[in-house]
């Protein structure tokens, strides 16, 4: 089999190249009578009767719930322009909830969303959805580019777009194989906003149709109705009377409709750990059947380790594997919030020399902005999920001298072993304590660490076992009240605090690998005598370049290994992305990001270096 290098293409991304474009300029909204509305824009959001403007302008012109109900397909997917305040998407998913038994993944493009705040006031409007409560809870942040969210045990998925539309379009159109059932055209007036209403917008939105996509919107200016016309889309007048004259509905019957996707009906997944267990979980919800093989059963390897603590290991540089690592810790405590496994502690990540605080001071003027919270007199901006601490601040919170630091409130600490169980437990999934060879001709998604490259299909991914260990000691007269992380991690738990983890690239001995953690740790758990009371060691798998090995080997092929010691972080955006690649949906991360954790990145490196070897020998 001959192998083709990643395409160097697949790293480009135009409004990423220039100055600080991690950090998106959030809505203005102000409040009147319970109702929001856009200062940029001087527009409504919606009218006053929101839920049921949904309904008759998009909804029932649109006939979902016939059309889903009608339909052979698995999922019906919706595509919209102008996310808002999300009421089309928490309305739609509420309605097919009830009225369906289909999975409903809505697509969505926003250039300004909302703030948290902003998103806990709407919520409080619609009181009865829990969809709007569940996205108050974990909504995407105010970070550019894609971001997925699942509801409802996976019943609804919302895959969200923040940036600009022609970029957004661009790449549903590249990485969306699954057609468009319905859109949903709702940016503010054309006259206000022309960018979501554009010939180029209009046109995209035709090439992701297939043959009876329908189109709603609101507005009912002739330029529109005539410039979807050309894009093969039959265009009518809805009566809107007497809320207003006419909306407009229409279906493509256009030429180039997009091809249906079939995806399959089951796949095998080779490893019980966390990241082969967060894969066949989300694929058991969206209705396929799950084989998952390990001889070793649940959680072996780095999976056994039942104090994990989940943080975002945050790069102040904005390259592909920083804008993956920020995206991965979102959407991991997005989906681990309300998991018995996972408990929201916050972590500390200190700056104890001029180099580390350089380090947290980049990383903090990258992902905060006073486009997110304006500072205050001196202090500098704050964002929800990542605040600056300054050395009084830090004393006061945990009585540590340090030169600064960053507090990550969503962090927290993950059971992993009861993680594993709790996602493979779901009648649609097998766990068989045995091992598989993979056949040619079967779906497999191979996630059994660095046993992983046996089965690589020729692709010569990079990846080999660091040993790590983690050591229980009894507690301290140190006040340690959060988890503290950076080079390693003290973890304060009921009976016994964590320290760890030591990184060896050639197994140490137990006790020499003790002494190196708690000596690492001295800063946080005091220098008096430290009682040892166990320890736990694993090898974990990581690569050349410590990036995770994500995404495609072969048509039916799949992998995700070397997450290192952050798998916590990164194997539920692991399996997303591969779960959406066998969905035919676009995926969670840009194409820049993909690229960096591409299996097949690899190639072009050992082209002009040779492989290099990862681990003992």
């Amino acid at each position: 089999m001959t192998l083709d290098p990643l395409p160097k293409a697949k790293l480009d991304r135009p409004f990423w190249m220039n100055g600080n474009q991690e950090h998106i300029e959030p809505a203005q909204l102000d409040w009147r009578d319970g109702q929001a509305i856009s200062d940029r824009f001087q527009d409504i959001y919606y009218n006053a009767d929101g839920e049921q403007e949904v309904q008759r302008v998009f909804a029932q012109p649109s006939h979902l719930i016939d059309r889903a109900n009608e339909s052979s397909n698995l999922c019906f997917t919706i595509g919209e322009l102008g996310f808002g305040t999300g009421l089309n998407f928490t309305v739609c998913a509420d309605t097919l909830l009830l009225q369906t038994s289909k999975i409903l993944h809505f697509i969505s493009v926003e250039g300004h969303p909302l703030r948290p705040d902003d998103w806990h006031r709407v919520a409080q409007l619609r009181p009865d959805s829990k969809t709007a409560q569940t996205l108050a809870l974990t909504p995407p942040p105010l970070l550019t580019g894609w971001h997925r969210r699942s509801f409802h045990h996976g019943r609804v998925h919302l895959s969200i777009f923040h940036g600009d539309v022609d970029i957004g379009l661009q790449e549903l159109e590249a990485l969306q194989r699954e057609p468009i059932d319905a859109w949903f055209l709702d940016g503010f007036a054309p006259d206000k906003n022309p960018a979501m209403w554009s010939p180029s917008a209009l046109t995209a939105i035709s090439r992701l149709s297939t043959t009876g996509t329908t189109v709603a919107t609101f507005t009912a200016k002739g330029q529109v109705r005539r410039d979807l016309a050309a894009c093969g889309f039959a265009m009518e007048k809805i009566d809107q009377r007497p809320f207003k004259r006419t909306s407009l509905f229409g279906r493509f019957i256009g030429e180039g409709a997009k091809t249906r996707y079939t995806p399959p009906s089951g796949i095998n997944v080779l490893g019980a750990g966390v990241a082969g267990a967060w894969a066949a979980r989300q694929l058991a919800e969206l209705g396929l059947k799950v084989n998952v093989f390990d001889p070793h059963g649940f959680a072996s390897g780095g999976s056994k380790m039942n104090v994990s603590a989940l943080h975002a290991r945050l790069l102040g540089d904005q390259t592909p594997t920083a804008e993956f690592r920020a995206r991965a810790f979102h959407h991991a405590t997005a989906l681990l919030h309300h998991l018995p496994a996972f408990r929201q502690t916050g972590a500390l990540q200190l700056a104890l020399n001029e180099q580390e605080l350089a380090k947290i001071r980049r990383i903090h003027g990258v992902y905060c902005s006073k486009d997110d919270t304006e500072s205050k007199g001196d202090q500098p901006a704050q964002t929800p999920w990542l605040e600056y601490l300054e050395p009084d601040q830090l004393r006061e919170m945990s009585r540590i001298e340090a030169m600064g630091g960053l507090f990550f409130k969503q962090a927290g600490v993950v059971d992993l072993p009861l993680l594993c169980r709790s996602l493979l437990d779901h009648s649609a999934i097998s766990v068989r304590t045995q091992t598989r060879e993979p056949g040619d001709d079967e779906n497999w998604i191979i996630a059994c660490g660095s046993s992983s490259r046996d089965f690589c299909a020729g692709v010569p991914v990079e990846i080999g076992d660091v040993w790590g260990q983690l050591d229980w000691i009894e507690p301290t007269d140190a006040h340690l009240p959060v988890p503290i992380v950076g080079n390693g991690y003290a973890i304060p738990e009921n009976n016994a605090w964590v320290v760890g983890s030591s990184y060896e690239q050639r197994p140490w001995p137990p006790a020499q690998a003790t002494t190196s953690n708690i000596e690492a740790n001295r800063r946080f758990i005091g220098d008096g005598e430290i009682v040892a009371l166990k320890y736990k060691r694993a090898a974990r798998c990581v690569s050349s370049d410590r990036d995770p090995v994500i995404g495609q080997l072969t048509q039916q092929r799949w992998i995700s290994t070397a997450h290192g010691s952050s798998g916590t972080s990164s194997a539920p955006l692991a399996a997303t992305i591969i779960v959406s690649d066998i969905m035919g949906w676009v995926p969670p991360v840009s194409p820049r990001a993909l690229a960096s954790i591409d299996p097949r990145r690899f190639i072009a490196r050992q082209a002009r270096r040779g492989v290099k070897v990862v681990g003992p020998g």
